[in-house]
C-alpha cells in the first residue's frame, strides 16, 4: 500500500505517516522543504504546491490513497488582508495542483481515494444541536473557505476518485499549535471565561485524528463529509477552568467579547464563535474514539 501526502510535515501529516508507515505502507510526502527531518522511513518528494510537475506527479501514479492536509494556521494574528489571501492561497493553490495531476493520469493508475483536510468552521453558531455534516454552513470568511477547499477537491469525483472531506475540529495533543493557544492566558495568569463563555469548543486528540483518517482511508462506503470530533464537546469557560487546574493557575479572568471584536476583528469567531459538532458518522462507521474527556487529552498533550 502507497500513501502520498502533501503538508506531511506538520503535526498531523506526521504523525499520520508515522502511522501508516509503521503497518507498512509506503508513505512519500510532497513538501516544499525536502531539507526538513522526517522519519527515515517517510521518504520526501519536493514539490512547489502549484504545478504538477512530472517528479511528483509521478508518484501518484499506482498509489493507493492521496491525502491534502495542507493549510496556513488560522490562529495567525492578526487577519490582514494579506493573512486572509494566505489562508485561502495556501489551501486552494496546492489542491489545485493536486486535483489537475490526477486529472492528468490513466484512469487505470489514479489514487482511489483522495483525502482531503476541511475544518468546521462553518458551523459556527449551530450548536442548538450537534452540528452533522448536513448542517448548513455558516456565512463568515472561514466558513466561506471550507466550502471552496471542498468544492475544489470534489473536482476529482468525476475523475473516478472516491473523496472523502476530513472536517477536523482543534487537534490536542504535545506541540499542537492550537494547545500553545489556549494555554497562554491561563499561563499568563488571565484565563477564564470569554464572553459569556457559553460557546461550545469541540476538539479531537492527535491519537484519534490519526485513528479516524486512518479509517476513512479503508471504508469504501465513506466519501464526502465526515466529521473528526471527540465527542466530548464542552463550553469554554470549562475548557479555562480545565487548564486552570492541569497548569495550577487561576481562571477566572472575564475577557468581554466587545472587547475581543474590537481588538481581533472577524478574527475573534475563533474564540467566541460556538462550535458544537457531532462525530455520529464516524462512529456509526466504526471509530470509537480513545480520548472523549478534555482534561485528560489536555493533562496528556502538557505532560
Amino acid at each position: 500500500m502507497k500513501a502520498v501526502i502533501a503538508g506531511g510535515t506538520g503535526l498531523l501529516g506526521r504523525a499520520l505517516g508515522a502511522s501508516l508507515a509503521a503497518d507498512g505502507w509506503e508513505v512519500v510526502t510532497l513538501t516544499r522543504r525536502p531539507a526538513l527531518r522526517s522519519a527515515s522511513d517517510i521518504r520526501q518528494v519536493e514539490w512547489d504546491g502549484l504545478t504538477p510537475a512530472p517528479g511528483w506527479v509521478a508518484e501518484l501514479a499506482g498509489a493507493d490513497a492521496l491525502i491534502d492536509l495542507c493549510g496556513a494556521s488560522v490562529g495567525t494574528w492578526p487577519w490582514t488582508a494579506a493573512t486572509r489571501r494566505t489562508l485561502r492561497t495556501s489551501r486552494l493553490e496546492p489542491r489545485a495542483a493536486l486535483v489537475d495531476a490526477l486529472g492528468s493520469l490513466e484512469s487505470g493508475s489514479r489514487p482511489g481515494v483522495f483525502l482531503a483536510a476541511s475544518g468546521t468552521d462553518g458551523y459556527v453558531g449551530a450548536d442548538a444541536q450537534p452540528a452533522t455534516e448536513d448542517t448548513p454552513s455558516a456565512d463568515t470568511f472561514l466558513g466561506r473557505l471550507c466550502r471552496d477547499w471542498e468544492a475544489e477537491a470534489s473536482r476529482a469525483e468525476p475523475l473516478g476518485v472516491r473523496v472523502v472531506h476530513g472536517r477536523m475540529t482543534a487537534v490536542i495533543g504535545a506541540r499542537a499549535p492550537v494547545v500553545d493557544r489556549i494555554t497562554l492566558p491561563v499561563r499568563l495568569g488571565i484565563g477564564g471565561r470569554i464572553g459569556a463563555g457559553e460557546q461550545w469548543f469541540s476538539w479531537v486528540h492527535l491519537e484519534d485524528a490519526v485513528g479516524a483518517l486512518r479509517l476513512l482511508l479503508g471504508s469504501a462506503s465513506l466519501s464526502g463529509p465526515v466529521n473528526i470530533a471527540s465527542p466530548g464537546a464542552l463550553q469554554q469557560v470549562d475548557v479555562a477552568r480545565a487548564l486552570g487546574k492541569i497548569l495550577h493557575r487561576p481562571s477566572f479572568v472575564w475577557t468581554p467579547a466587545k472587547l475581543l471584536q474590537l481588538v481581533l476583528g472577524g478574527q475573534a469567531d475563533l474564540v467566541l464563535g460556538s462550535r458544537r459538532v457531532s462525530p455520529a458518522l464516524i462512529e456509526a462507521a466504526g471509530y470509537t474514539f480513545v480520548w472523549t474527556n478534555f482534561e485528560a487529552a489536555a493533562r496528556d498533550a502538557l505532560r
